[in-house]
């Protein structure tokens, strides 16, 4: 919106210029997909597509393109942020210019599922036994590192599960971004294990 003067007129910036948050840890210390090399020779090739394929598999697409994330650029983005009232978009201010992210665009770049979670949905499975199987606390979900230690013996486990391992490579790896030492939080782990509430979530 333009003033009398000819000024635009924006929302307060979020952090003041020079008092911004220094660039910390963030998913790009913990985000590398050439992990996801020796998970594709462990599940095997059939696996691999399937999983490229899943709700999920742009975390593959983007390692077949040799995908570079830049922290220093959405650190940028981010400390010029202003100050909205809106929980699905970031507005950033650039060169006096302002620019929208929103879950209507990661969306569209990802292909990833940005629909409302549905809060009433009442879902469980029993995940004990596998969980034992991969040599996991049954009251946590798995760590990267934990997945890891299964590749030498998977190569024989049926596809099923072959499935199941992928994707909580992936989700670790590429959805969360999270340390090889962390856990992927439990509720969402056991969704692996039924492909229709995967799919409703991711």
């Amino acid at each position: 919106m333009a003033s009398s003067s000819g000024t635009k007129k924006y929302p307060p910036r979020l952090y003041e210029i020079g008092i911004t948050p220094i660039q910390s840890r963030s998913m790009n210390h913990s985000c590398f997909l050439s992990n996801l090399q020796v998970m594709k020779e462990s599940v095997g090739e059939d696996v691999w597509l399937e999983l490229r394929e899943s709700a999920v598999g742009v975390i593959i697409k983007l390692k077949e393109l040799e995908y570079t994330w830049s922290a220093k650029h959405v650190h940028y983005f981010l400390v010029n942020q202003l100050a909205i009232q809106c929980s699905h978009e970031v507005w950033s201010l650039i060169e006096d210019q302002p620019l929208r992210f929103s879950l209507y665009e990661f969306e569209d770049i990802t292909g990833l599922n940005c629909d409302p979670f549905d809060t009433q949905e009442q879902w469980d499975v029993a995940h004990e036994d596998f969980w034992v199987e991969m040599k996991v606390p049954i009251s946590e979900g798995p760590k990267l590192n934990e997945l890891q230690a299964l590749f030498p013996i998977i190569r024989n486990w049926p596809r099923e599960k072959r499935v199941m391992v992928g994707l909580l490579c992936l989700l670790s790896i590429g959805i969360f971004g999270i340390s090889s030492n962390s856990r992927i939080p439990l509720h969402l782990a056991k969704r692996v294990m039924d492909p229709a509430a995967f799919q409703r979530h991711f």
